[in-house]
């Protein structure tokens, strides 16, 4: 029986099957700024030319005459950038026509995408960020530090708001790939300069903060070995607990010595790293622990470009192959592979809460019962509360709660149950009808109207026709939000 993998791999495209020339397929012909476009400079002879592949049609590429050192397609657009020496331009493709121009005063020796509206050059000496719109110059945005002079720039790379700039860049050493960073506050303008291969910024939530930290995640292998660091950059959102920096070993096999990460993205929507190495292997670590979940060889060739899989969550890139390949966590069997080749079941609890995932339902239930036979009642209404797919959230979870006696000078465990509900969730049916019992008998008619307004409660016919004994105007808006016409009219009747 095969064993069961945390992940899904898919080969999306093999760019030589829609005519790329094999010779035309590395880091310096072929750039992906997202997952939507892959845009090719091939050399036929003396005739030079701009294939572009758009990934929703991607059998039917678009070829252009165009010759240019360096071509860069838009993140979202049909837009695109080229440079032929020190001449930038921008064309819009659908429209034919030129968006804007810039001869630049020194050579722009790498330049990306860093939103839908703004291009980063890097020169040899500094870096700027050219605006789309308008007539807008490139504007300064810092120099580069000394630690990456020499260096060939591979990536660059922003949190979202562009208050975190970061400059990657490697170098041969001593018969190693030695990598070097920049990490670049605009608020304090200040630099630092880092040891390391690849990189990612993301938003992530943790457990009990109401707003995202700003994390960094940074990976680099040296002569000691190889290193993942994950850490919050700027001052924690009011209110928020910090992030504890986290710094984990990363495993290279022994048949893969002169191996190092090449690639990082991360998925905000997961809380995940996704890390590729030159030898095309994959590891996935969880940012919270910064445990790594899996890793395995994906690619016996190198990924040499790489950009969010929007669709999956996950990472697509481009092998010197033309293999245009994507991996993505599998939602059906993460949690399993977590609680059962792992042994960690409290990550799998974890993993399955931040991503509402099916896979724990026995760990979930089995915490539960214990909490709540240890009359732990908050405790396990907060498991019963974050449990995925609602496993918990049943009339019997109810009862239970009902049926608890309330201690001297608490609220019952029923309505701390239902109190912590109403801070995370809506409340489905059976729970909006359980809690409207015990407020209307205590009168507190106008609670259940702040509910109704915070959109709190779902609205039924027997929500409806519960509170219509006691309010009847309260009653006609439950029945109007329930889409319950015949009781709206009765009730405008009476």
């Amino acid at each position: 029986m095969a064993q069961v993998m945390p992940i899904r791999f898919q080969e999306h495209l093999q760019l030589t099957n829609i005519g790329i020339n094999s010779a035309n397929i590395g880091f310096s012909m072929i750039t992906m700024e997202s997952d939507k476009f892959i845009c090719i400079r091939e050399k036929n002879g003396d005739q030079s030319q701009v294939v572009i592949v758009d990934m929703a049609d991607p059998n039917n590429p678009m070829r252009r005459p165009i010759s240019a050192d360096s071509a860069i397609m838009n993140p979202s657009s049909k837009v695109i950038a080229l440079k032929a020496g020190r001449t930038l331009q921008i064309f819009n493709l659908e429209m034919k026509s030129k968006i804007k121009a810039h001869v630049s005063n020194e050579d722009v020796i790498f330049w990306k995408w860093i939103s839908v509206n703004t291009i980063a050059l890097i020169t040899e000496n500094t870096v700027y960020h050219w605006p789309m719109e308008g007539d807008a110059l490139p504007q300064k945005v810092f120099d580069r530090h000394s630690t990456l002079k020499g260096c060939q720039i591979i990536n660059y790379r922003t949190d979202e708001a562009m208050k975190w700039l970061l400059l990657v860049g490697i170098s041969a050493q001593q018969q190693r790939v030695v990598g070097a960073m920049q990490l670049y506050s605009v608020d304090r303008n200040v630099s630092q300069p880092i040891e390391g291969h690849a990189a990612a910024f993301v938003p992530f939530t943790m457990e009990g903060n109401k707003s995202p930290s700003n994390i960094f995640a940074f990976s680099v292998r040296n002569q000691t070995g190889g290193k993942l660091h994950i850490i919050e950059v700027g001052a924690p959102a009011e209110g928020n607990s910090n992030f504890a920096k986290k710094t984990v070993d990363v495993f290279f096999p022994a048949e893969a010595p002169n191996d190092f990460p090449v690639a990082m993205q991360a998925s905000k929507e997961h809380g995940l790293l996704y890390m590729i190495t030159k030898y095309g292997y994959i590891h996935l670590y969880d940012i919270e622990s910064g445990t790594c979940i899996y890793m395995n060889r994906i690619s016996g060739d190198t990924i040499f470009v790489t950009a969010p899989h929007e669709a999956s969550n996950g990472i697509v890139g481009v092998n010197r192959k033309g293999q245009v390949l994507s991996v993505s966590i599998d939602e059906d069997t993460i949690v399993s592979y977590i609680t059962n080749q792992l042994k960690n079941p409290e990550l799998a609890l974890k993993i399955s809460v931040r991503c509402n995932l099916a896979g724990a339902e026995e760990l979930f239930v089995r915490r539960f019962n214990m909490l709540f036979g240890q009359g732990q009642y908050s405790e396990a209404a907060k498991v019963a509360a974050s449990a995925p797919k609602g496993i918990l959230r049943t009339p019997q979870t109810i009862q239970r709660f009902q049926q608890c006696p309330a201690q001297p000078g608490q609220a019952s465990p029923l309505l701390q149950y239902f109190s912590i509900l109403l801070e995370t969730s809506q409340l489905n049916k059976a729970e909006s009808l359980e809690l409207a019992r015990p407020v209307l008998q205590q009168g507190r008619n106008q609670l259940l109207e702040k509910w109704l307004v915070e959109g709190k409660l779902e609205c039924s016919e027997e929500l409806g026709d519960l509170i219509k004994v006691h309010d009847s105007t309260l009653a006609l808006s439950v029945y109007l939000r329930a889409n319950i016409p015949q009781k709206v009219c009765q009730v405008f009747c009476n």
